[in-house]
C-alpha cells in the first residue's frame, strides 16, 4: 500500500464520527423503527456492539423473530434493544464509509431459514407500500 493510501485511509477514520451516546440504547429506548441484539457487560450496558455475521449488522422489523433470534443464541452477553431513527442514522454512517452492511431480518422461511435484505431496500420497500393499518387480531 502507497504511503498515499494510508494517509486517505487515515483521512477517512477521521472523517467518520459517531454520536456513541446515540448507540448505546438503554432497555427502555424504543424501537424505533428497528429492534437489535446488542452485546451487554455485567451492568446490562452496551457498548454499541450489534449481533450480526462479521461486517454484516442486523436489525429487525419484527420483535418476534428478534426474540426468537436472541433465544436460539441463548448468550447472557446479547439482550434486545431498540433502535431509535437517530441510531439508525448513526449506523447508516458506518455503512457509508464500508466499514459495515446493515440488514434488517424479515422473518423466516418455513424451513425455518432467515430471511434478511439490505437495509436500503428495506427502506424502499416500508416507503413505497406506506404504513397500512394493522390486521385486527382474531
Amino acid at each position: 500500500m502507497s504511503d498515499e493510501n494510508v494517509n486517505n485511509s487515515v483521512e477517512q477514520d477521521e472523517a467518520l464520527e459517531i454520536d456513541f451516546s446515540l448507540c448505546c440504547p438503554d432497555p427502555e429506548t424504543p424501537a424505533e423503527p428497528y429492534h437489535a441484539i446488542m452485546m451487554v457487560n455485567d451492568d446490562g450496558k452496551t457498548d454499541g456492539t450489534l449481533w450480526g455475521q462479521g461486517t454484516k449488522l442486523m436489525l429487525f422489523d419484527d420483535i418476534i423473530a428478534a426474540r426468537k433470534i436472541l433465544e436460539a443464541l441463548n448468550n447472557s452477553s446479547f439482550q434486545l434493544r431498540g433502535v431509535s431513527k437517530a441510531h439508525l442514522g448513526e449506523l447508516k454512517k458506518l455503512e457509508e464509509s464500508g466499514r459495515a452492511e446493515l440488514f434488517v431480518i424479515v422473518g423466516f422461511t418455513p424451513r425455518g431459514d432467515i430471511e434478511a435484505m439490505p437495509l436500503a431496500e428495506h427502506l424502499a420497500r416500508v416507503s413505497k407500500a406506506g404504513n397500512p393499518p394493522p390486521l385486527p387480531r382474531r
